[in-house]
């Protein structure tokens, strides 16, 4: 590994590999889910415009990236909220099961 400082007290290190924790739900699985790791999957039914995701690891501050996994006709994802403890993924309704991976940054 190496580390390089960019400013005032900010420092990148860099390494061959990183590895986070996830859980994939799986397929057939739809709606709310407790996922209390940093990166994971979660499915939304047809129709359907918002999940919500329970994670120990979550803030009100903590910065969520959310990407539909399947290529759905209509479904995407429009805006994740967090809240103390969990976060709300919003999407347009989807016409079938539509997976969506996720990744918690703090």
């Amino acid at each position: 590994t190496s580390a390089l400082t960019l400013g005032t007290g900010v420092n990148l290190v860099a390494a061959a590999d990183v590895a986070l924790g996830k859980t994939i739900t799986a397929p057939g699985t739809t709606g709310a889910q407790t996922i209390n790791k940093s990166t994971g999957r979660v499915n939304f039914a047809a129709a359907a415009t918002s999940l919500v995701v329970t994670n120990s690891l979550v803030t009100a501050n903590s910065i969520i990236n959310a990407t539909a996994a399947t290529n759905d006709a209509t479904g995407y994802v429009k805006s994740v909220v967090a809240a103390a403890g969990s976060f709300t993924i919003y999407a347009v309704a989807p016409t079938a099961e539509m997976a969506v991976n996720f990744s918690v940054t703090n």
